[in-house]
């Protein structure tokens, strides 16, 4: 949960154009695999933009729980089999995604504990040392994909000379991964 409104309400939008984007992709773009993960990051979007909220602190951890446990070996069976069901960004956008996903089911699992350890002006009084520890590596872990996916994206759009799918996909990783590592690092 984002205790700032501002904050809170700008992780919301983030969060809700990148399902948007992911949502509009799986329903007119490409093979059985690319449509399930593209399926998958929808509901991760909705997920985050659920954490964000108080009311979302309440709702139903178990099936998150699995549901992003099951994502996240989705995408490492993907990478395992060879199948590269995101895209041409190959191997290591499938180790991104399922790293992710993993990290979507570790706050679910970690975000009630944590919160009860906060105040409500946001000060850490008694979270976790190992809960502070991972979240540490995820945030940073994260925000470098995310940078990497944005400068990749730009990249890409400089060859392209025009906003396609792909470069707006690429964008999207970008703002998602630096998304989960603004929410990682709010545990800290």
């Amino acid at each position: 949960m984002i205790t700032e409104l501002g904050l809170r309400w700008g992780v919301t939008l983030v969060f809700a154009v990148a399902g948007g984007f992911c949502l509009y992709r799986c329903l007119s773009h490409g093979p059985a695999t690319h449509r399930v993960a593209d399926v998958l990051h929808t509901l991760m979007c909705a997920g985050m933009v659920a954490m964000s909220w108080p009311a979302g602190m309440n709702f139903a951890h178990v099936p998150q729980l699995l549901l992003f446990s099951a994502a996240a070996v989705w995408f490492v069976g993907m990478l395992v089999l060879g199948t590269d069901g995101h895209g041409a960004h190959g191997r290591l956008s499938l180790g991104h995604h399922a790293l992710m996903m993993a990290g979507m089911a570790w706050m679910v699992l970690v975000m009630p504990s944590a919160m009860s350890g906060m105040t409500m002006s946001g000060m850490t009084m008694d979270t976790p040392a190992h809960v502070v520890i991972v979240a540490v590596v995820l945030a940073l872990v994260f925000l470098v994909a995310g940078v990497g996916w944005l400068a990749h994206a730009v990249d890409t759009g400089r060859g392209e000379g025009t906003v396609r799918l792909r470069t707006a996909g690429l964008a999207v990783d970008g703002v998602m991964s630096l998304g989960m590592g603004l929410m990682a690092a709010l545990l800290i």
